[in-house]
């Protein structure tokens, strides 16, 4: 009985260090980002407004001097919108990736303070191959962290690598870790370290 107390402390223990070593707040990068979704979105909906205002402007002005018949006009009136949604989009993505690139580039810089040279979230993978042996993207993760190639890492996979971790850790239960998961997670951290 005490034996399996032990394995139910080291698991809430593993979610503590896990918090502890992890910011998931700074990982957290569809958070960070959905303020500047909402201001790409109205970037690209004010370009595209206004180079529709501009067309039809014209347009009315043409057909208020007659220079351009009704028929054309309003055929003009429904032209429009294809190029200003273009217009709109395109000045959307641009707009979206000007304002994500300094989060990503911060959350980026995070994660190799984190790694450093030797690599972190690797150590977890014993843990990984208990909890979540079929997820290939924290193995892709961890691979990578024990290559140290991380330096291209989509911040968004990495924040979720993390938290797909902590989420399989709580959402086991009362199954504890086993005693040879337990032997390699400290294996690797004084080993290693």
């Amino acid at each position: 009985m005490a034996q399996k107390k032990n394995k139910r402390r080291y698991k809430r223990e593993l979610i503590k260090q896990f918090e502890v070593t992890f910011d998931l707040a700074r990982l957290d990068y569809q958070k960070k980002i959905r303020p500047v979704q909402g201001k790409a979105i109205l970037f690209g909906v004010l370009a595209a407004f206004l180079i529709y205002s501009a067309g039809f402007a014209i347009g009315y002005y043409g057909w208020q001097q007659q220079v351009v018949g009704y028929a054309m006009f309003a055929k003009l009136v429904w032209l429009l919108m294809i190029p200003a949604s273009v217009v709109g989009v395109i000045t959307w993505l641009l707009v979206k990736n000007r304002l994500e690139y300094p989060i990503r580039c911060e959350i980026r810089h995070y994660i190799n303070s984190l790694e450093g040279e030797r690599g972190l979230l690797w150590r977890y993978l014993p843990l990984l191959n208990e909890l979540g042996p079929d997820n290939l993207n924290c193995k892709e993760m961890m691979v990578r962290s024990r290559d140290g190639n991380v330096a291209d890492i989509a911040p968004e996979d990495y924040g979720g690598s993390v938290r797909e971790l902590i989420d399989m850790l709580e959402k086991s239960g009362s199954k504890a870790v086993s005693p040879e998961t337990i032997a390699e997670l400290e294996k690797n951290f004084v080993e290693h370290s």
